[in-house]
């Protein structure tokens, strides 16, 4: 098997395609709360309200990643019981492969978010801090 059949094997996969939509629609949401929004009172009030739901958000990544690698190794157990045992050792290590590959993908992607996530409740406390310094 080639490179690129194994990338294409892994890209038709549902679970690999939810971590990616998860993962992009929270750096998203962060990086507009973070870099392209003026800091004021709705501001703080919009990130107050996004900060729990991305934390659960990015907390979910790498419970998907796990549900990956289970359902790839449920599906590779099948395919061991329907063809009598390890007569295809190629097959048998590629799903492997390709299970543990979704844990990977949400242990990689769980990361820059949690920095993200950081980097902007820390922006709000020191935006609040000095607004109520201000005053």
């Amino acid at each position: 098997m080639t490179d690129i059949s194994i990338f294409l094997k892994l890209l038709n996969n549902t679970i690999v395609w939810t971590l990616i939509g998860v993962a992009f629609f929270s750096y998203g949401k962060l990086l507009s709360l973070l870099a392209f929004a003026t800091c004021n009172t709705q501001w703080a009030a919009r990130c107050n309200y996004w900060l729990s739901a991305l934390k659960t958000l990015l907390a979910s990544l790498p419970l998907l990643g796990l549900l990956g690698t289970i359902s790839g190794l449920l599906s590779t157990f099948n395919f061991m019981s329907v063809n009598n045992g390890l007569d295809m050792q190629e097959m048998i290590s590629g799903g492997i492969a390709t299970a543990m590959f979704t844990t990977q993908l949400g242990l990689v992607f769980v990361v820059p978010g949690l920095l993200l996530h950081t980097a902007l409740r820390s922006k709000v406390s020191n935006w609040q801090v000095n607004t109520a310094c201000a005053h």
